[in-house]
């Protein structure tokens, strides 16, 4: 499967482009730990010195990014992963 049909390739994409929207406007807050209460639960254990996410200026920082990135690559893999085991046993039964 090409890189382009992957999950492992477009999740890590977005979060690259929210974290540069991030940076240049602004526009999307805390929007992903809405969506992705792992994030939040990451960022919250690992948030004790504001390492990771700056609550004054409501940003993520680049260590956080760092984790979200490779957090969504994470998800990505597994999805690639399941989608494949299905098309094999889809394959197998024909």
């Amino acid at each position: 499967m090409s890189p382009l049909k992957r999950f492992a390739f477009w999740l890590p994409v977005i979060t690259v482009i929210h974290y540069i929207l991030e940076l240049l406007w602004n526009p999307i807050k805390d929007i992903v730990f809405a969506i992705d209460p792992l994030l939040a639960k990451i960022f919250g254990v690992l948030n004790s010195q504001g390492f990771l996410y700056d609550g004054e200026h409501f940003k993520i920082l680049f260590p956080g990014f760092l984790v979200h990135f490779f957090l969504w690559l994470i998800y990505g893999l597994i999805i690639d992963y399941i989608i494949n085991l299905i098309f094999k046993q889809n394959e197998k039964a024909h």
